[in-house]
């Protein structure tokens, strides 16, 4: 009798067991989502929350299997934040899988060398990372620089050109953040090249994003550096006109076109009348750039202007620089 009841209890939990299994398989592998659902899952979010989550939008049919599936699966992973899409015929392993594995939405932008800050928020913006708004408190801020360039006027300059994957639903500050983290990474890349640097972390930005804004060319860009320099150690008016076209826009003055009334503008930016660099940089110079500010070319040249084939033509002495300017003028007409 004993051995009968021991029997049964045996099979009873066989049974119990085996039907454990089959419905723990019916709610994880065997029903499929019927649509395709668009989900954020914001940081903070419990994994009780997540599930519940997830049953809302018919994409877990059972908490009680996922948390099973959880404990005996994750290996150490945890559920992770994030903007995620679960096309349509998704099982519920395989999103659980999916948040395991942080298999997030991600999209790709450039920015492009020599982009203001203004330029750089509204291109985010308009991927909808936050804001303009935001965007324009983010690129006042001077707190991230430390003591790197603690003189900085704002971090314009310091938010670095380049090509970045973000995951859906960053926020503007994040963002912010890796291109300000990348910046540092580039300076401290080709910092390491050089001995000694002829001024502050902040002049040479300066300096490189002067470069970015006057030439493209490889083999210029370390001429141009070079004659800045010069001119700024002989104590000359830099003269440079981008600087007037970024003095114009902070001021939301700028139409498109430079004229010379503008020189005489009174703003800190214009450097026909302020002597030394600008305040900081007009623009986010690339690591080519950087690189040329880094490593001026030593150079007899104290003047250049934009040659009507491309390029520019550069002259050592005032007489040279105006006839090279009086062919530009005549290439114009």
């Amino acid at each position: 009798m004993v051995g009968r009841r021991l029997f049964a209890a045996g099979f009873l939990a066989l049974a119990l067991t085996a039907a454990g299994a089959a419905w723990l398989h019916h709610v994880l592998w065997g029903v499929r989502s019927p649509r395709t659902v668009e989900l954020e899952i914001a940081s903070g979010t419990s994994v009780r929350q997540i599930f519940s989550l997830l049953h809302e939008e018919g994409l877990l049919p059972s908490e009680a299997g996922a948390r099973i599936y959880l404990r005996a699966r994750a290996r150490g992973r945890a559920l992770r934040y994030g903007h995620y899409l679960f096309p349509s015929g998704s099982r519920p392993v395989d999103i659980l899988e999916k948040v395991l594995e942080g298999s997030v939405e991600i999209f790709s932008v450039t920015v492009i060398e020599g982009s203001d800050a203004a330029v750089i928020g509204g291109e985010f913006a308009a991927l909808g990372v936050g804001t303009s708004a935001e965007w324009q408190v983010l690129s006042s801020r001077t707190d991230w620089l430390g003591t790197f360039a603690p003189e900085a006027p704002s971090l314009e300059g310091f938010l670095f050109p380049d090509t970045y994957i973000f995951p859906v639903g960053i926020s503007a500050e994040a963002t912010a953040r890796h291109l300000f983290t990348r910046f540092l990474t580039i300076w401290k890349e080709e910092a390491e090249t050089t001995e000694e640097q002829w001024g502050t972390p902040l002049e040479v930005v300066t300096l490189a994003s002067l470069v970015e804004a006057e030439t493209s060319l490889p083999e210029e860009r370390a001429r141009v550096a070079g004659v800045y320099l010069k001119r700024l150690r002989r104590g000359m008016l830099l003269q440079c006109d981008p600087t007037v076209v970024y003095a114009l826009k902070r001021r939301e003055e700028w139409t498109g076109r430079l004229l010379r009334i503008h020189w005489e503008m009174d703003d800190p930016y214009n450097t026909y009348r302020y002597p030394g660099l600008p305040p900081g940089p007009i623009n986010s110079p690339g690591r080519a750039a950087i690189v040329a500010a880094m490593h001026p070319e030593p150079t007899p040249y104290l003047y250049f202007v934009a040659r009507p084939g491309g390029g520019h033509t550069f002259s050592r002495t005032l007489d040279e620089h105006n006839r090279a300017v009086a062919e530009l003028r005549r290439s114009h007409r």
